[in-house]
C-alpha cells in the first residue's frame, strides 16, 4: 500500500463520537494462534486497518502504511462476561492516530462459542466498509479468503459530476476566510477536546432484537402498504420521539438517513473499506391527526424524494469535496468545542452539526444471510453506528439470518434510560399493531 491522502473523510477525523462497532458470535472455540493468522491475512487485503495518520506542513492528512501490531485482546467469559464493557472502555479512549492501528479487536471465549468484537474509527470505513471487513474475517476463518489488497482511492469519484455551482461558490468563500484565520490543532489539543466533550456527552445504548416471527409480520405490513422496512421503522421512531419527549412541539422532526453509493461510483468499491455513502437530512411532520399508515407514507415519500433527487443526493458530497480538508477537520472543534471558529461552526450548521439539533438518525445495513461456510457457523451479529452528537437518538440496524438486531444510541445527559425504553416499546407497538 502506498501513502494515501485523506479527502472528505477528514471531517470524521477529530469527531469525539465517530466509532463503528461489530460483534460476531461464532459457534465453537477459535484458537488464539488461528485468529492471529486470520488477521494477518485480513490485513493484507485491508491494509487501512493498520495505518497511522500523518499531517504534513501543508495541512494535508495522509494514511501511512504502518507495521504496528494489531490490538487484539483475549478473554475467557469468566473474565469478561459482557462484551459491552469492553466496548465502553475502548470507545471512551481516543485512537492513537500517530502510531495506529485504527481498529481494535477483542475475542471472548465461551464454553461453546466465541465472540469477536471490533471497534474501528469511521475515518477508514463506513458501516458497509466495516461489514466488508467482517465478511472477510469470516472467510479467513473458513480458509477461503483471497488476500489481493482491496485499495481504492480515498478521494472519491462522484459519478463523473462536478460540484454544483452554488456549493462550489460557497466553498470558495469559506475557504478564503479559513485561509486567513486558520487554526491548527495538535494531538494534545484533540485529546483535551475529546476528554472535555465526553464530560457533557455520556454515550448510552439499548440493545434489542426483533425475532423472526415479528419481523415477518412487519415485512407483510410493508408489502401490503408498499413501504420499505427502513421507512416504517423510521416513521415509528419518529412518532415515539414526538409523543414521549418535549423536543418537537410542532410535531416536526429532523431525520438523518444515509445511503450506500458504492454501485454508483466509477471505481465500484464494493468489497473494500473506505467511506462511500451519501446522506440527507429531511424535515418531516408526524401528524397526530393522521393514522400511522398515512404518516409512514408521507415520511417515506419525503425521504425517497430527497434520496432519489440527484441534486439533493450529491449536494453534501459535492459541497464537502470543495471545502479545504483541514477546514473539514475543524468543524467538530467549532461546533462542540470552545474555539473561535465561526466559519467552521457555520459549515457545521449547514450540514446539520451542532448542539440541540434533536435529530433522529437511522443507519440500516440491511438483511444478510451468512451461510455456506465449511467450518464457520455464525450465530449472531450486532452493529453499532457512531453516536453522532447532533442526533437525539441514533438507531443502528442489521438483519442477520432472519433476525433484526438494533441498538438505540443516545446521550444520557439528554435522555434517561426509562424514556428510551418507552420509546422502543411505543415503536414496537406501532410496527406490530
Amino acid at each position: 500500500m502506498e501513502k494515501l491522502e485523506i479527502s472528505t473523510e477528514r471531517i470524521f477525523l477529530r469527531s469525539p463520537n465517530i466509532n463503528v462497532c461489530f460483534r460476531m458470535v461464532i459457534a465453537g472455540i477459535i484458537d488464539k494462534n488461528k485468529f492471529n493468522t486470520v488477521m494477518d491475512s485480513v490485513c493484507k487485503k485491508h491494509p487501512l486497518i493498520k495505518c497511522s495518520i500523518e499531517i504534513d506542513k501543508n495541512h494535508k492528512a495522509w494514511f501511512v502504511p504502518n507495521t504496528a501490531q494489531l490490538e487484539i485482546e483475549y478473554y475467557k467469559s469468566e473474565e469478561l462476561s459482557d462484551w459491552q464493557d469492553w466496548y465502553t472502555k475502548k470507545d471512551n479512549k481516543p485512537f492513537d492516530f500517530l502510531n495506529g492501528p485504527l481498529v481494535k479487536f477483542c475475542l471472548i471465549e465461551n464454553p461453546d462459542k466465541t465472540e469477536i468484537i471490533l471497534l474501528g474509527h469511521h475515518v477508514i470505513g463506513d458501516g458497509v466498509g466495516y461489514l466488508n471487513l467482517v465478511k472477510d474475517i469470516l472467510l479467513a476463518l473458513d480458509n477461503r479468503l483471497e488476500t489481493t489488497p482491496e485499495i481504492t482511492p480515498i478521494k472519491k469519484e462522484k459519478t463523473g459530476k462536478s460540484p454544483f455551482i452554488l456549493p462550489k461558490l460557497a466553498a470558495i468563500v469559506f475557504n478564503a476566510i479559513w485561509r486567513k484565520t486558520r487554526l491548527c490543532f495538535s494531538e494534545d489539543d484533540y485529546r483535551a477536546f475529546f476528554e472535555q466533550y465526553r464530560k457533557t456527552y455520556v454515550p448510552k445504548r439499548h440493545m434489542h432484537t426483533i425475532n423472526e416471527a415479528d419481523l415477518k409480520k412487519i415485512i407483510e405490513k410493508c408489502k401490503k402498504n408498499k413501504f420499505t422496512v427502513n421507512g416504517i421503522i423510521t416513521a415509528a421512531f419518529s412518532a415515539a420521539l414526538i409523543e414521549l419527549t418535549d423536543n418537537y412541539p410542532d410535531s416536526n422532526i429532523r431525520i438523518g438517513v444515509v445511503a450506500n453509493i458504492r454501485n454508483e461510483l466509477e471505481t465500484k468499491p464494493n468489497y473494500c473499506m473506505g467511506n462511500y455513502f451519501t446522506g440527507v437530512s429531511v424535515k418531516a411532520k408526524y401528524s397526530p391527526k393522521n393514522s400511522f399508515i398515512t404518516n409512514t407514507k408521507n415520511i417515506s415519500k419525503r425521504i425517497s424524494d430527497q434520496l432519489n433527487n440527484l441534486k439533493n443526493r450529491y449536494l453534501a458530497i459535492n459541497f464537502l469535496s470543495a471545502i479545504d480538508k483541514d477546514l473539514l477537520e475543524s468543524i467538530v472543534y467549532g461546533c462542540y468545542g470552545n474555539f473561535p471558529l465561526p466559519v467552521s461552526k457555520k459549515i457545521g450548521s449547514i450540514i446539520g452539526e451542532g448542539k440541540g439539533k434533536n435529530r433522529l438518525g437511522i443507519s440500516n445495513l440491511g438483511h444478510y444471510e451468512f451461510s455456506g461456510y465449511d467450518t464457520v457457523k455464525l450465530l449472531d451479529m450486532q452493529f453499532l453506528s457512531p453516536t453522532l452528537p447532533a442526533n437525539l437518538l441514533s438507531v443502528s440496524i442489521i438483519t442477520v439470518n432472519g433476525k433484526l438486531n438494533m441498538f438505540l444510541l443516545y446521550n444520557e445527559v439528554e435522555m434517561k434510560d426509562d424514556v428510551v425504553e418507552l420509546i422502543y416499546q411505543r415503536t414496537m407497538g406501532l410496527l406490530l399493531e
